[in-house]
């Protein structure tokens, strides 16, 4: 639960605190001339689309409710901050590391919508449920109304034994 937890909290500081780490790294490590325009507009597009993720995985209630991510969450949210962080040291692997981030992102992105559908359905199943329950209960208090009988010239409407007040 402690790891959970801990990637609840980390995922919004992360979106930008690893997108300014590749900037610092490929500065570092030898990034030069146009690649500089490249890689400034390649992490304002990791920049958001890391929150959006964090925003999918943030708008499951569970995950709320809990202040803890999925472990599904946690594995791919491991592998997409381990390759930004590898990214950013600009060795000959960062082409591959930068597309293997990008399929990362695109797994993270679906399977929080995955779990976010499949959450709310739940949900929504359990209050339908719960609402069926109740209607189901509320006819089963009602009685079906009874229509008068004609007693020669009286009019005769029996009462149900719940609507006589009782004696006192």
């Amino acid at each position: 639960m402690i790891i959970r937890r801990a990637f609840f909290y980390w995922q919004f500081p992360a979106a930008v605190i690893l997108p300014a780490w590749i900037l610092v790294g490929w500065g570092v490590f030898a990034a030069t001339g146009w690649q500089i325009i490249g890689l400034i507009v390649g992490v304002m597009m990791l920049t958001v689309a890391m929150l959006a993720t964090a925003g999918l995985i943030f708008a499951r209630k569970d995950v709320r409710a809990e202040r803890a991510v999925s472990w599904l969450d946690v594995g791919l949210l491991t592998i997409l901050q381990g390759l930004i962080v590898a990214i950013g040291f600009f060795t000959p692997a960062t082409a591959l590391l930068s597309t293997l981030s990008v399929v990362a992102v695109i797994a993270l992105f679906w399977s929080g919508i995955i779990q976010l559908v499949v959450e709310t359905r739940r949900r929504v199943r359990a209050t339908l449920a719960a609402f069926e329950a109740q209607a189901q209960q509320a006819t089963r208090l009602q009685s079906p109304p009874r229509k008068p009988r004609m007693d020669g010239e009286y009019i005769v409407i029996e009462t149900s034994d719940r609507t006589v007040p009782p004696r006192i």
